[in-house]
């Protein structure tokens, strides 16, 4: 309880030295689109703008349930006109409308030092997409087809989008749903591309394609698949009298390029999915649809007894095979199973996804002489003929020989009876080092109650100070980026010493080395004193510090200074440069910094 009043202290800090934030009494929030008036196959930039102070926080979005929000980026921007220092931040958002009609949008808000902003509504109109305007006359559209539209369960069916467009195109996104609950998906590869002449007209052509599965009867629908893209517009002017051309407008060289951000949706297609007929259904069906071949080899088929084979079963085909098991091999009583882990390899024949299945199992024989492992039968369902099929591998005999030799199992008697044995007793072979300290008063810290006391006060003011130094830094760069003047003043010094060591360093002509030396005072001085611009002479020079009530003293050194190295620039006879004039230049900035 003594120690409570550090608490209040370290209360009174934490209000003394508040959070700062860069604010300005001019802050300004606003909203704007690019346009008021689209299709449901375009998209709206929304662009929320701050002026007036440095890093604002983001701004509120209203709720906008008509529309798909997504953030495209922030970029700040910073201007100085006339010592005066302008900032401002623009959020930028894209808007994907879901359907059409008219919308308000707004007004977003923002709050700043405990003030909330509000910008305008603004009011926007969705129109649907042109359908009755022909294929033929869009610059882009899309189009997806099915191979199948009443598939049986398990029946491999192919959806594929095509995208057919005038214009090139980028930042291609496609998102193609579909009912998880209702279809197996499995990819067909990599979208293609080609050409294609449509009504006289020639188009550039992205194809992507997936098989889908179905996994239950009944109604079912294919969610529409949606593109969003970019279309590029280039200029083309003066392409038949410009030889470059061509060059120029290479996708690189971009500068006369119109970007137009598009989403295409395509229309939603129903199934009917039927379930696998009864009738002729072999008992154990695994719901195998496709077609199917079967073979069956094995490692070895003459081995001696105890020795063991490997039993290699391979399915092939099209449609499901990936669903293809053999949990309980039935191939006798004459031999012992292990089987191992089954590897698939996904094949695509066409537009069509088939593949391998290869199930290995290690085959013990329980007995000698001639032995037969029996065919195995895969049954499946033929979509194309409407019935169950089935397909077996070819039995396999195999010769088991007898182990040529007996073994014998050898066991070693020890010489002497049990009771001969000497029983053993327990004996320290070692022992371990005693812990040094074997009392509790041998634990006991001891420290002077005076130690104790100092690191106890320092644990209090070390981390007030902490506090102090990250506080002052904090508001010291704050202060250094939202303040022009003072950042010139602060750094001033230190640009000038720079540019004096570079100059010392450096061997120009006379003339450029006074020239650049006078030029170095100025600058020091015109930061020094927030002055624009750094072309004034020695006398204006002097009107200035005497305006700021500096000792006369050093205002007469910086205008000789000045004065002795126009008249080297200006004299008609050449010198060596002079290094007794960097040292003097040094001198006396570091006497002007002690005042200024």
């Amino acid at each position: 309880m003594k120690h409570k009043p550090w608490l209040v202290i370290l209360t009174i800090i934490a209000f003394i030295f508040p959070p700062i934030t860069s604010f300005s009494s001019n802050i300004q929030f606003s909203a704007s689109v690019d346009k008021s008036h689209i299709t449901t196959e375009d998209s709206i930039e929304l662009s929320l703008k701050i002026s007036g102070i440095r890093n604002p926080p983001k701004p509120e979005l209203p709720a906008l349930q008509d529309f798909t929000v997504r953030s495209i980026g922030t970029h700040s921007s910073t201007q100085i006109i006339n010592s005066d220092m302008q900032v401002s931040t623009v959020y930028k958002y894209l808007l994907i409308p879901k359907n059409k009609g008219n919308y308000t949008i707004g007004p977003m808000s923002i709050i700043l030092s405990g003030t909330i902003y509000k910008s305008d509504p603004i009011s926007v109109v969705v129109n649907n997409s042109n359908t009755k305007k022909t294929n033929a006359n869009r610059e882009v559209y899309t189009e997806t087809i099915i191979s199948k539209n009443n598939p049986y369960i398990n029946e491999q069916i192919v959806y594929t989008f095509k995208l057919f467009r005038k214009t090139e195109a980028r930042n291609l996104n496609l998102s193609m749903p579909h009912d998880e609950t209702f279809f197996q998906k499995e990819d067909l590869g990599k979208a293609k591309r080609y050409s294609k002449v449509i009504e006289g007209i020639a188009y550039d052509v992205d194809e992507i394609s997936i098989a889908l599965f179905p996994k239950k009867a009944g109604k079912s629908t294919i969610p529409p698949s949606m593109m969003e893209l970019d279309l590029m517009y280039r200029s083309q002017l003066n392409r038949q009298r410009d030889p470059f051309a061509r060059f120029f407008n290479d996708p690189f060289f971009s500068g006369n390029t119109k970007k137009i951000h598009k989403i295409l949706s395509t229309k939603p297609i129903e199934l009917t999915i039927r379930p696998l007929p009864k009738e002729g259904k072999p008992k154990g069906f695994k719901n195998l649809v496709g077609q199917y071949y079967i073979t069956a080899t094995v490692g070895k088929d003459h081995l001696d007894a105890g020795d063991t084979t490997t039993l290699t079963i391979t399915v092939s085909g099209i449609g499901n095979v990936m669903d293809t098991s053999f949990t309980n091999l039935n191939i006798g009583n004459q031999f012992k199973v292990y089987p191992d882990q089954p590897i698939f390899t996904k094949t695509i024949h066409g537009n069509q996804i088939g593949g391998e299945k290869v199930f290995k199992f290690a085959l013990v024989p329980f007995s000698t002489g001639q032995q037969a492992i029996p065919s195995v039968t895969l049954n499946y369902f033929d979509p194309d003929k409407k019935s169950y099929k089935k397909v077996s591998t070819n039995p396999i005999n195999i010769e088991i020989k007898p182990a040529t030799s007996n073994e014998h199992l050898n066991l070693i008697q020890p010489k002497g009876s049990p009771t001969q044995q000497s029983i053993s007793s327990v004996s320290v072979l070692a022992r371990d080092i005693l812990p040094i300290h074997t009392q509790t008063q041998d634990f006991e810290i001891f420290m002077s109650v005076q130690n104790s006391h100092i690191i106890f006060i320092i644990g209090i003011i070390a981390p007030i100070v902490i506090y102090l130094l990250a506080a002052g830094y904090i508001r010291y760069n704050h202060h250094m980026n939202d303040d022009i003047s003072f950042s010139r003043r602060q750094i001033a010094h230190s640009n000038a010493m720079k540019k004096l060591n570079l100059l010392s360093k450096l061997n120009p002509e006379t003339k450029d080395f006074v020239r650049q030396l006078s030029q170095i005072i100025r600058e020091y001085i015109g930061d020094k004193l927030n002055l624009q611009g750094s072309a004034f002479t020695s006398k204006e020079v002097e009107e200035k510090l005497n305006n700021n009530t500096f000792a006369q003293e050093k205002i007469s050194a910086v205008k000789n200074l000045l004065e002795k190295c126009e008249s080297m620039q200006y004299s008609p006879v050449t010198t060596h440069k002079d290094l007794n004039l960097i040292d003097e230049t040094a001198e006396l900035l570091i006497n002007l910094e002690k005042q200024l």
